[in-house]
């Protein structure tokens, strides 16, 4: 649907579709990254912010339930969005304080990255 605009719906739906191809093609770990980490995750995200995405989070947890067993969300969610400890090493050139700003930068992120993954593990793992 290239130039057109998607429904939440629609992207969510496609989505599904893709990932079902993906685990098909190139197994479930990468079905997971794709469905979970990128498009559920973002969806969860928006949906903060936007009333027709929360709309859609029932009907797209529903529709991941039917794609995945619960105990491949539950072991996919565990390490999702995690990232390696903040290295100032790698700013060694840099000003202090540029170096704090990044640090601050990505503790932010983390945290962020964390409360959607519990976010997803309430959505996706509850009976």
């Amino acid at each position: 649907m290239t130039g057109m605009y998607m429904t939440p719906s629609e992207m969510w739906i496609e989505q599904c579709e893709a990932a079902r191809e993906i685990e098909n093609w190139f197994g479930t770990q990468q079905a997971l990254s794709y469905l979970i980490g990128e498009k559920f995750l973002n969806l969860l995200e928006a949906a903060d912010d936007d009333r027709e995405f929360r709309a859609e989070v029932p009907a797209f947890v529903a529709e991941i339930k039917m794609i995945f067993r619960r105990w491949q969300l539950a072991e996919y969610l565990e390490k999702a969005r995690q990232t390696e400890p903040f290295d100032p090493s790698v700013y060694e050139d840099e000003d202090p304080e540029f170096i704090e700003i990044e640090r601050k930068s990505e503790l932010r992120r983390s945290a962020a990255d964390l409360l959607v993954v519990e976010r997803a593990k309430g959505w996706l793992l509850e009976d």
